[in-house]
């Protein structure tokens, strides 16, 4: 009889506060899939999640991404990290009337 698969996330670590979304400076809010970079590293990563562990008073962010084809998972310190702003989209111009 073949196992049965576990189709529900696992919960978190007593006294961890877990977040899909981070307020990292007054204009910036980090929600789940959006793209960062970490100070010191190359490549991008997508914001997973915030965690707070009142244990013992740390938080990290839960990060994917790096180099281009070697994605990994990383937690890193919010000191850290930086915001890549989303790309604003250009007006076409209206071309010139013929004269």
């Amino acid at each position: 009889m073949p196992k049965k698969l576990q189709t529900t996330k696992p919960l978190p670590p007593k006294g961890w506060v877990v977040s899909e979304t981070f307020q990292l400076s007054p204009q910036v809010t980090l929600s789940k899939g959006d793209d960062c970079r970490i100070k010191g590293e190359r490549g991008k990563f997508l914001f997973l999640r915030h965690v707070w562990n009142t244990n013992n008073n740390s938080e990290w962010v839960d990060l994917w991404g790096g180099s281009h084809g070697h994605g990994q998972w990383r937690s890193v310190m919010i000191e850290r990290l930086k915001h890549i702003p989303k790309s604003r989209s250009r007006k076409k111009k209206e071309p010139r009337p013929q004269k």
